[in-house]
């Protein structure tokens, strides 16, 4: 439960910022034309932080392995 709550968060966090950052870049003067991987730079973001989240949730929903030695005798 707690890294569902914690994935949500981390959902929310990268919205909130996202759209900060959109926010104060529109409020700005543009000083220099950006190139091409400045352009990128948002699409790589948002796939890192998506890329993140699935490796979190298949973490979460993993089936864990017992080892043998590891097991309860009954």
């Amino acid at each position: 439960m707690v890294t569902r709550v914690s994935a949500l968060g981390a959902v929310v966090t990268a919205v909130l910022l996202a759209t900060a950052s959109g926010a104060s870049a529109a409020g700005s003067a543009i000083l220099a034309e950006p190139g091409p991987l400045d352009r990128l730079s948002a699409p790589v973001g948002l796939t890192a932080v998506g890329l993140g989240l699935v490796g979190m949730l298949a973490g979460v929903f993993r089936k864990k392995k017992v080892q043998p030695e590891n097991q309860r005798k009954s």
